[in-house]
């Protein structure tokens, strides 16, 4: 695969995001960017190719998937990127950097399992985080509420008829203003059929996860 392929929505989004984190943050730019469950690696392959950090991480537990993902990186330059495989609440983080951690193309509870054991491991350390749940929203946001993360931004993205929430937190600061998670983001236009056919589902596989027929 080239490095100039497209992107679909649901990515594309996600990039425009960081391009916004790191070329008009209020604050000194993520040095480091974490990749997380990268899959094939295209979002951070972009990354790198427009060049939005100092290094870039990729992150997958898949060995064949990162074998493949290392012969799709020679065209740059290896002191741009790193590749690991493991499980991503297994990660070492510098406690002298700030961090992005993306995390996408996961349901939310595994995102959640992910957070955890990445916060237990470096409660000192900033980490702030870009998630886009393939399922289990709700399950994401009741855990970040109940942390008390701040929302920085969100986004709705479609792809394929398919609604995507997109979450851009840290953690909560203390002394400081927080923006609170709603359980329901406010994005979600009631007046658009799309959205409510989205919000319909989710309603039905929460109810599902309440009479013990679904785990999410």
């Amino acid at each position: 695969m080239s490095p100039s392929f497209i992107l679909g929505p649901r990515l594309n989004t996600i990039l425009e995001l960081v391009k916004q984190v790191q070329q008009h943050n209020l604050h000194t730019p993520y040095p480091y960017i974490w990749d997380c469950c990268c899959d094939h690696g295209y979002l951070g392959v972009k990354i790198l190719k427009e060049n939005l950090c100092e290094k870039l991480i990729f992150v997958d537990q898949v060995a064949h998937i990162m074998n493949q993902l290392e012969a799709r990186l020679a065209p740059f330059s290896t002191g741009k990127h790193v590749l690991i495989t493991a499980d991503a609440g297994d990660l070492c983080f510098d406690p002298m950097l700030r961090h992005l951690v993306i995390l996408a193309g996961v349901g939310g509870e595994s995102i959640v399992d992910i957070v955890q054991s990445i916060e237990r491991k470096h409660p000192n350390v900033q980490i702030d985080y870009l998630f886009c749940p393939s399922a289990s929203q709700s399950s994401l946001r009741q855990y970040l509420i109940s942390e008390g993360y701040h929302l920085l931004f969100e986004k709705i993205a479609c792809e394929k008829k398919r609604y995507y929430e997109i979450l851009f937190v840290q953690r909560k600061i203390a002394g400081g203003e927080i923006n609170k998670i709603p359980l329901i983001s406010t994005l979600w236009d009631t007046d658009n059929p799309g959205h409510q056919k989205h919000l319909r589902k989710m309603a039905r596989h929460e109810q599902l996860k309440v009479n013990g027929v679904n785990k999410g």
